[in-house]
């Protein structure tokens, strides 16, 4: 048997501006097809139809997110998971970004693996770095003012929030947190961020001309809207609903934008690129695992 016939055979389907990129990266692991792709990628054999797949895959790559049931979005329109299962080899496996208990379900009664891409701490902290890139050039664009001098305050201290507090503090914002935790804010302001406690958040609102939440909780409230200056930007980076009172800040006349998904509308290249190695990585941890 050829090297060739010996490396797995891969399915990238549905659409998201990332999947190419990933299409092209994972024809380092294996040969890859491609269906309901926004574009060919380069290495990889393009599908006109699923029924033009010549063998089974041992490995379903799917886009992010995966989280409206069975059906799964792409350029040749949603695709059913019985049509995507039917060209799977027998115990494959399905990877996907931000996968439904639906969708897990259904593929592992039909007895194939799963596993949810999105939960990879790699490809977490990987992900932070194009979404603060992200967050910058919005504010580079949405703003009427430099970024250079501006008081930006970044609400919450996960891993987000630390790449985009350290790069708005290179291009010369003045960068202030807040957050919950003491522990926290101790760290934030060793790294000389000007820091107050989240109880605060509406004492300290009216001072800062662009606001970036991390936080998947109601902290921008109504209160909070109240209280920003008129000319104030909010990002929020939380995933839906946010952690922004949205209805309150059009009531008030307060800019802002749930920005979801940056690193796939920035940085789709580097983004996928990140996808197909976790992808590789965690197709490589099953298949030793399996081996007796």
């Amino acid at each position: 048997m050829s090297n060739d016939m010996k490396r797995p055979v891969i399915l990238c389907a549905g659409s998201d501006k990332r999947q190419v990129s990933a299409a092209q990266a994972l024809a380092r692991l294996g040969r890859v097809y491609c269906f309901g792709t926004d574009d060919s990628a380069e290495g990889t054999a393009m599908l006109g139809r699923l029924s033009d797949m010549p063998e089974k895959a041992q490995l379903l790559v799917l886009p992010v997110p995966c989280n409206t049931g069975l059906r799964i979005p792409s350029s040749a329109g949603a695709l059913d998971c019985s049509e995507l299962a039917e060209h799977l080899g027998s115990g494959a496996l399905v990877a996907g970004g931000m996968m439904n208990s639906e969708l897990r379900n259904f593929f592992k009664e039909q007895g194939f693996d799963t596993a949810d891409y999105f939960q990879n701490e790699a490809l977490v902290l990987k992900n932070c770095i194009p979404t603060a890139e992200g967050a910058l050039e919005i504010a580079l664009r949405e703003l009427d003012v430099t970024v250079s001098g501006l008081p930006v305050l970044i609400v919450g201290w996960g891993r987000v929030a630390k790449a985009c507090a350290k790069l708005f503090s290179a291009v010369g914002a003045e960068v202030s947190v807040t957050a919950r935790s003491a522990a926290a804010l101790s760290e934030a302001s060793s790294q000389d961020h000007g820091v107050f406690p989240l109880a605060e958040l509406i004492l300290n609102a009216a001072g800062f001309g662009l606001i970036i939440n991390t936080v998947p909780a109601m902290v921008i409230t109504a209160e909070v809207a109240d209280r920003v200056s008129g000319d104030c930007l909010i990002i929020d980076l939380a995933s839906k609903p946010g952690g922004t009172d949205f209805t309150a800040c059009d009531a008030r006349g307060v800019r802002y934008i749930h920005a979801l998904g940056l690193p796939g509308k920035c940085s789709p290249k580097t983004a996928g690129g990140i996808i197909a190695d976790t992808v590789i990585q965690i197709f490589k941890e099953r298949s030793d695992s399996n081996v007796t």
